[in-house]
């Protein structure tokens, strides 16, 4: 299934896997991209690059509203990482971890359809995975992150993944890749799940997966002041899915299209390419003593 095999700068090399493999357990993610794919020398080898970067896609099973389907967030998120893994150049050594489908979402516990990780569930999870990449040997992990309710979690326990592992972690949370006047002001202050953004990327991606026909959203006024997460207010009321929305959707889905969602998606494919590389480019951080102001001449 493989053959010749392009090096990279540093000697390490990389598969050259068909895009047609009989096995799809790689989903997405370019084959020669997917850890799994890799034999334990084969991973051993490739962590001996230094700057070798592994990505963990964080993601969630829950409601979406009555029109898309309860995997939107991992549907996702790793279709924009498989993606922009695909547009990173070959001397650049990324591997894509399986992902954690599930996620932390809690705040959709009353809807059916919703599988919900507690947080300390989350960050046990976080924890033995990152140990077990420090273990194969890399120095370098991003969590990469498409659900919101994930954000707290992730926040609140990647320096500790740092001070556990001693690797150089990383954080990404999705929503990258900016596309000026496609959603329209109003929508991106109020739209946190399956509204006009979400729903046209799966009509995109998905377009078997979406009920249109049933859809319906929510939307309420803003306050100058209190808002609600993810909206940069100074002040966040904590809510649940029901307090805004009582089928499940907050935003306007009908706003929505697959041309939306493809530039979105090819938005959100190119950044996620550009600091995957930065990341993976970044050397080791270097930190001097600050210079103290010279002394005034006294006479």
């Amino acid at each position: 299934m493989s053959c010749a095999r392009p090096q990279d700068r540093r000697g390490r090399v990389l598969k050259q896997l068909s895009l047609k493999l009989g096995v799809g357990v790689h989903g997405p993610i370019p084959p020669n991209r997917f850890w799994g794919y890799y034999t334990g020398p084969e991973i051993g080898e490739l962590a001996r690059d230094p700057d070798a970067t592994v990505v963990l896609q964080v993601g969630a099973v829950e409601q979406h509203g009555p029109h898309l389907p309860t995997v939107t967030d991992t549907l996702n998120g790793v279709h924009v990482l498989g993606a922009a893994l695909e547009r990173l150049p070959d001397d650049v050594v990324v591997l894509a971890l399986p992902p954690t489908n599930l996620g932390k979402s809690e705040e959709h516990r009353d809807f059916a359809g919703t599988l919900s990780l507690r947080g300390e569930t989350v960050r046990m999870l976080l924890l033995d995975i990152a140990t077990s990449v420090a273990r194969s040997g890399f120095e370098k992990l991003v969590l990469f992150n498409s659900h919101g309710g994930n954000v707290g979690a992730i926040d609140d326990f990647f320096r500790d993944l740092r001070i556990e592992t001693g690797m150089r972690i990383f954080k990404i949370h999705g929503g990258i890749g900016n596309v000026p006047g496609l959603i329209s002001p109003e929508e991106s202050a109020i739209a946190m799940h399956a509204g006009d953004a979400e729903t046209s990327m799966v009509r995109y991606l998905a377009p078997q997966l979406v009920e249109m026909e049933r859809a319906e959203g929510y939307v309420y006024e803003t306050h100058p002041l209190v808002g609600y997460s993810f909206k940069g207010n100074e002040v966040i009321e904590a809510w649940v899915t029901p307090d805004l929305a009582p089928t499940g959707a907050i935003g306007n889905p009908h706003l929505s299209s697959p041309e939306k969602g493809q530039a979105l998606f090819e938005a959100g494919a190119a950044r996620l390419a550009e600091l995957l590389e930065a990341v993976y480019r970044l050397p080791p951080r270097e930190v001097r003593k600050a210079a103290a102001p010279a002394l005034a001449h006294r006479t």
